[in-house]
């Protein structure tokens, strides 16, 4: 049997990152979340995620950083935005830092799930 993809969630909304890995865990998924860009970093470090699934907007570190320095570290990263916010300025600066793409909240976790599997079909 194929082993799922390890998606790493980050969200400072506690209940947001609860939610999304509740369920792509009954997906079948490995996950693991951060609830800072700071946090996410030191598990990128550890771990080689598939999908990475960042909020664009937090504290300490928001998300177009995050990427940038995740991007810098693992090129290979998929790394995928997430904004309740009309924040086009900083979407436009994550996917020219390197993001795979962006979904506006709330998110359907349906084509999160696409975006997963056309992921893993491509590697």
């Amino acid at each position: 049997m194929e082993e799922k993809a390890g998606i790493l969630i980050v969200d400072d909304n506690a209940d947001i990152c609860a939610i999304m890995a509740l369920i792509l865990k009954f997906q079948g998924y490995t996950v693991t979340t951060a609830c800072n860009g700071q946090e996410a970093i030191e598990k990128v470090r550890e771990h080689p995620f598939d999908v990475i699934l960042m909020d664009i907007r937090m504290p300490i570190m928001d998300g177009v950083e995050s990427c940038k320095r995740i991007k810098k570290m693992r090129p290979e990263a998929v790394v995928v935005m997430m904004t309740a916010y009309a924040v086009e300025d900083l979407v436009q600066e994550a996917l020219r830092e390197g993001a795979y793409g962006v979904f506006y909240k709330p998110v359907d976790i349906d084509k999160i799930v696409e975006l997963i599997e056309g992921v893993r079909d491509k590697k």
